[in-house]
């Protein structure tokens, strides 16, 4: 593996804004894996709203993803680069959050267009992908930095996402004229949205720990100052010698 191009200190930059961001996001994986992994065992005792552990998990990584956007003009430019296309993704998995909301808006406004079944697949593809974009997102960030194991379990926890995101967008598609009575009515809360699948979400601590184990093996390898794809080294001088 090729060691950081630039200076000393631009490396050190390099290596040291990536370890700040991965530690944030590791600790994340791991708040967030142990609260569904105790939701599970508890029957969705952890909704949003009526539990700490929600809100701290979702400030982490959160944190994390805003230090990947600050800190990106930091990082040589293929670390910059990832973590663009990073934040490029992130945002495609949000447009599903709107694309759900304002469709529930249509519908709402015009009841007498009724919940048609293309209505209700939209919705539940919708806010399927938007679930199954936040774990692209994240495999897709550290894919380049670690090795053929670690990338295994970035897929496996991808695809266990992508398996666990189907069937939420299932219940959440059959939950749509529910969901639009309560709009109708005033009465829809974030834990009256969340709570049908509550308990099927929380089979998603098996992606959250995947992606924490990956996370420390691509923190390690930056640790040692030699991520497993960076920019080339500085040319050697002819005649000269290598520094």
């Amino acid at each position: 593996m090729a060691p950081l191009g630039g200076s000393p200190r631009a490396r050190e930059s390099v290596t040291t804004n990536l370890r700040i961001s991965l530690t944030i996001l590791s600790v994340g994986f791991a708040i967030e894996g142990a609260g569904e992994a105790y939701s599970l065992a508890s029957t969705g005792a952890l909704l949003p709203g009526t539990s700490i552990v929600f809100l701290l998990s979702t400030a982490v990584t959160l944190l994390g993803l805003l230090f990947l956007f600050l800190g990106r003009h930091e990082w040589n430019e293929l670390h910059r680069s990832r973590a663009a296309r990073t934040n490029q993704i992130f945002a495609l998995s949000l447009l599903g959050g709107f694309i759900a909301a304002a469709e529930v808006a249509y519908l709402a406004a015009y009841p007498s267009v009724g919940t048609p079944i293309w209505a209700e697949v939209l919705f539940g593809a919708s806010l399927g992908s938007l679930v199954l974009g936040t774990f692209v997102t994240y495999a897709y960030l550290v894919f380049h930095l670690v090795g053929d194991p670690s990338k295994i379990v970035l897929v496996a926890s991808a695809v266990w996402a992508l398996i666990i995101s189907a069937y939420i967008g299932r219940v959440l598609a059959g939950d749509l004229p529910t969901i639009l009575s309560a709009v109708q009515d005033r009465s829809l809360t974030v834990e009256r949205l969340v709570a049908p699948v509550d308990y099927l979400a929380s089979y998603l601590f098996v992606s959250y720990f995947l992606l924490f184990a990956a996370y420390l093996d691509a923190h390690m390898v930056v640790a040692r100052g030699r991520p497993r794809a960076t920019s080339a080294p500085a040319s050697v001088p002819q005649g000269g010698s290598p520094p």
